[in-house]
């Protein structure tokens, strides 16, 4: 039967490995930075916008088509009307995240 490792020998391999994948360049010398609350808003809010787009142009297709009578045109049209227009918004969005922060105008 193997023996129960003593805890300061692991902790003192564990250090030991932290420190040699360090030295190769195996694990950042930094630990990682932790999600800003702004920016997890701010994706929230990209979220949020898609599928509020979505959902409003659908509502106005089938709108559309109990008026018109045109069953289902309105609703596919307008359906696909949002998604374009909701991925056209996310990406503006996103656009402006890359080199600054959420949502900055690039200058």
């Amino acid at each position: 039967m193997i023996d129960d490792p003593d805890p300061e020998k692991l902790e003192e391999l564990a250090a030991r490995i932290r420190q040699a994948e360090t030295k190769a360049g195996l694990r950042p010398e930094e630990p990682r930075e932790e999600p800003d609350g702004r920016k997890t808003a701010s994706l929230g809010r990209i979220g949020s916008d898609f599928v509020a787009t979505v959902v409003v142009c659908t509502l106005l297709g089938a709108l559309a088509d109990y008026e018109l009578e045109t069953k289902p045109w309105g609703l596919l049209i307008m359906l696909l009307a949002g998604f374009v227009t909701g991925v056209v918004n996310v990406w503006r969005a996103l656009e402006g995240t890359q080199a600054s922060g959420p949502l900055k105008k690039k200058e």
